[in-house]
């Protein structure tokens, strides 16, 4: 193990580089400013380094000038609320998001996920439904949560019509700071709402929303009629509801009726509202359902404000975060109960009884996680399916292991282009794997121009042991893998380094590869035997059909030894990789470590091209191999596959031969099916002549030959035999 002190690093980064942002489609339901587009504002404000979004409005509003404001591409696409009108939507969607450039989708709402959720899943654009509330739990959330590729809500109880056990609760951040008591009234006298507001008139309620029947406004206004809530006034604050043109003057006649109405103001809508709280005695959230599809807060951000504010908050039942804010800091009234909030009232008219429930409030909210902390969660799981973690970020310092075995002549396009990616603080460990030939000179004449670069003597045993030895001598906790076959794309690093860069990051990350071409049996193999880079970004139905049935796909679950990092404690309590392999052993170390409770993730960055061979015996040989080492291993996912590709290939000829009509086109369509997805490939990507006639040979090869080496490799393991 030597290392040079010459440094010939002319040119090398100042560190390592950012990944490139994320470009992101956001289609979102309303142009209000309620609570799911507020928490959409402060979202794409926080991640300005990490989004490069765009905004399709189903419905024109304030939102827009607020999106362009912040310099946000906004369309607006005007749809209206029944299902004929989403399904137009849907179709019209589909066509725009073929043509988007987008990598993710975010749904933000019901609507909009109605609108928008089956068209991506149609054209392959990776979609994640923001779910804020308890609407159309009934008809579409199971549908919905099933057909998106995640689910990001704003509580487990909004989150739990899904059926989804993995989504990512991401609460409404923290709210800004609130203003004083003395500035809140001014704020509010500026405004017009004078109404008794921090004078000796009495206390006073406020409830902040749009006016429509479900927020409960009428069980506050009937509650001032109760002589337990008589010193009390009201201030109600929020827009009108097109989708409810008269609750307006129903509220205003309710207030008359029960002889409140000079107790009671409608202000209409006041910018930035909640910021100034501090004014008001008490806030209530009274958000009652409204049947099956509206109504309840999924998690109000009036609620989180009225804490922040030192405010007590009189929360209905049925809406569980705001029955549990207050819980804590205030009081909780049955839903649709004037009397029982007149008494929560009345409870509330003692100062000392509102102080401590200010002093509560404060301390839950000291606990409740900020802006930047609820949008890093929000943006790590849009990266994570958009299969770009870490996107727009710089990642930690790493250690690159490389091992190498009688490559003379291969050994600089790896290096270099490794090499050109290292930042200051990384090293580059070069493993000699006992090489007969001049790979040690070459790879010694690296190390005497980087001292970054470290030379490893493997131990000449197989791959996994090498690796194994380069794990162990790491002086980093994180170590990226590429083969020597291989050459590195100009971002695989940072592709590989910027996943660990996130708030909660994985512990495994799944590079992906190209593999090279130039003839027609190697072009018959790209288009045939290899995922696409291209349709992961975008999985159509026929891709995400081909990878179950071939495993022809990229997948964070699938780890190839190609392209891969992985955090040295997960290599450690994996087992590492193992020693008794000599192929298949990087499938085989990533599903020990996800066996051990490690997590993964796809990175479509970290890119290398493979040298193929071109010959097809090397080729059979090559599967051959790949099968016998998954057969020692017992790897069920690797066996199951292989075998029943051997019993297809067993049983179809026997049932073209021996079956009916229907039998005989039943196989003849499976075989079409089989070959539907190379077939297109071949037709769109560029390919020599004489490509296509030899996919059938090519699949064919690799499937015999997987699955002999298969047989072979669990009689192996069933006889005790180690293999040569």
């Amino acid at each position: 193990m030597t290392s040079s002190t010459t440094d010939d690093r002319a040119g090398a980064p100042d560190g390592p580089e950012r990944l490139a942002p994320l470009r992101a489609l956001v289609v979102t339901p309303t142009g209000t400013l309620g609570g799911s587009e507020t928490w959409l504002l402060d979202l794409l404000r926080t991640s300005r380094a990490r989004l490069r979004p765009e905004v399709w409005m189903l419905e024109d509003g304030p939102l827009r000038a607020a999106l362009e404001a912040d310099g946000v591409p906004v369309t607006v696409l005007p749809t209206g609320p029944r299902a004929r009108d989403l399904a137009l939507r849907n179709l019209d969607l589909g066509h725009r998001l073929r043509d988007s450039d987008a990598e993710v989708l975010l749904a933000n709402g019901v609507k909009a996920a109605a609108a928008v959720v089956p068209a991506a899943r149609a054209v392959g654009v990776p979609v994640v439904w923001a779910k804020h509330d308890f609407s159309w739990d009934r008809e579409l959330a199971p549908r919905l949560g099933r057909m998106s590729d995640a689910v990001l809500a704003t509580s487990a109880s909004v989150a739990a019509a899904t059926r989804r056990s993995d989504a990512t609760i991401v609460p409404p951040p923290r709210p800004p700071a609130p203003a004083s008591r003395a500035e809140a009234a001014a704020y509010w006298a500026e405004h017009g709402v004078d109404h008794g507001v921090a004078s000796s008139e009495g206390p006073v309620l406020a409830v902040l929303g749009r006016l429509v029947g479900y927020k409960g406004v009428d069980t506050a206004i009937e509650a001032l009629a109760d002589d337990a809530a008589r010193a009390w006034r009201l201030v109600v604050v929020g827009p009108d509801d097109p989708s409810e043109p008269g609750e307006r003057a129903r509220l205003e006649a309710l207030a008359l009726r029960h002889g409140v109405a000079d107790r009671v103001q409608l202000s209409g809508p006041v910018p930035d509202a909640g910021r100034h709280l501090a004014a008001f005695d008490a806030v209530a959230v009274l958000t009652r359902g409204d049947g099956d599809r509206f109504g309840r807060e999924g998690y109000s951000l009036v609620a989180l404000e009225a804490l922040g504010a030192g405010v007590p908050l009189v929360g209905a039942t049925g809406n569980p975060e705001v029955e549990r804010m207050a819980r804590a800091a205030g009081r909780v009234v049955p839903v649709s109960d004037p009397r029982a909030v007149a008494h929560a009232l009345a409870d509330l008219q003692d100062p000392e009884a509102r102080e401590a429930c200010g002093r509560a409030g404060r301390a839950v909210l000291a606990d409740h996680p900020d802006a930047s902390a609820c949008a890093e969660r929000a943006v790590q799981l849009l990266a994570h399916v958009a299969r770009r973690p870490g996107a727009g970020l710089v990642g930690p310092p790493m250690s690159v292991l490389t091992c190498f075995r009688n490559e003379a002549g291969h050994v600089d396009e790896v290096v270099g282009a490794v090499v050109a990616q290292l930042g200051p603080d990384d090293e580059y460990l070069l493993l000699d794997d006992r090489s007969t030939d001049a790979t040690g000179a070459e790879l010694a004449a690296w190390a005497a121009r980087d001292d970054r670069i470290r030379l490893l003597e493997g131990p000449g045993v197989n791959l996994s042991v090498a690796r194994n030895t380069g794990f162990a001598e790491a002086r980093h906790p994180r170590v990226a893998c590429t083969d020597a076959g291989c050459a590195p794309g100009p971002q695989w690093l940072t592709g590989l380094r910027a996943a660990f860069a996130e708030p909660d990051p994985v512990d495994l990350v799944v590079g992906v590869y190209d593999v090279d071409g130039g003839d027609p049996v190697r072009d018959a193999a790209r288009v045939a035997l290899f995922p696409s880079i291209e349709e992961a970004r975008r999985p159509g139905a026929l891709t995400r059909l081909a990878g179950r049935v071939s495993g022809r796909s990229f997948s964070a679950r699938r780890l190839d030894g190609r392209s891969m990092a992985c955090a040295v404690p997960a290599w450690e309590v994996a087992g590492g990789f193992d020693a008794r392999l000599r192929s298949s052993e990087d499938a085989v170390f990533g599903d020990a470590v996800l066996a051990s409770g490690g997590r993964s993730a796809l990175a479509l960055d970290a890119r290398v091209t493979w040298a193929q061979t071109g010959d097809l015996a090397d080729m059979a040989r090559m599967y051959a191999k790949y099968g016998e080492w998954g057969g020692r291993a017992g790897s069920w996912q690797l066996v199951s596959r292989d075998l029943v590709r051997a019993s297809a290939y067993a049983v179809g000829p026997l049932l073209l031969a021996t079956g009916g009509v229907r039998t005989r086109a039943a196989v003849l369509a499976g075989a079409a099916g089989y070959l539907a997805l190379p077939a297109l490939r071949a037709r769109d990507v560029d390919v020599v002549p004489g490509t296509w006639v030899r996919v059938p040979v090519v699949v064919a090869l690799k499937d015999v030959a997987k699955a002999a080496g298969c047989l072979r490799g669990l009689l192996g393991r069933a006889t005790g035999d180690a293999g040569g």
